[in-house]
């Protein structure tokens, strides 16, 4: 899989990729005029993976060159989940927090309800750290609960 950082031109396709049947209430999705912005802030960066010259996968990263090392995993989407796409595009992430961007903290918050993505990165070393109670406000006016979940240098490091 090849990894690059996206382009404003890659906003169409990050935007199917959030729609596809399900996503929405686990994962969540933007609108065009929201991606652009986040595109263009500084301390965020935005990476798609690539099979046969097709995206198939991208991630949002905010918070890169916080003082505290810590880079927030803001959004991950694969194209056709469970087929392991979405893992190997998370391990090259990861790599690319660690390696590149200087983070000593990957962190990332998982609905309660989204236990695939939950054992995805249990497997890739993430610890869950607790739950914040009520804390996503979904479309529909619910209140949602998330898990913390981090991954530290050392542990990727001992990986």
């Amino acid at each position: 899989m090849e990894i690059r950082p996206a382009a404003k031109s890659d906003i169409p396709t990050i935007m199917q990729l959030e729609r596809l049947d399900g996503y929405d209430r686990v994962v969540g999705r933007w609108e065009a005029a929201q991606h652009a912005s986040e595109i263009e802030n500084a301390s965020n960066r935005y990476f798609v993976g690539l099979e046969a010259n097709e995206i198939v996968a991208f991630a949002i990263l905010q918070n890169v060159g916080a003082a505290n090392r810590s880079i927030r995993l803001r959004r991950i989407i694969s194209r056709n989940p469970g087929r392991g796409i979405g893992s190997r595009f998370l391990q090259s992430i990861l790599a690319i927090c660690f390696n590149e961007l200087g983070a000593h903290r990957v962190d990332l918050f998982v609905h309660m309800e989204n236990e695939r993505a939950r054992r995805v990165y249990a497997k890739a070393g993430f610890f869950e750290e607790g739950i914040l109670r009520d804390y996503h406000h979904a479309a529909d006016g619910s209140f949602r609960s998330m898990r913390l979940m981090s991954l530290l240098r050392p542990d990727w490091v001992a990986r």
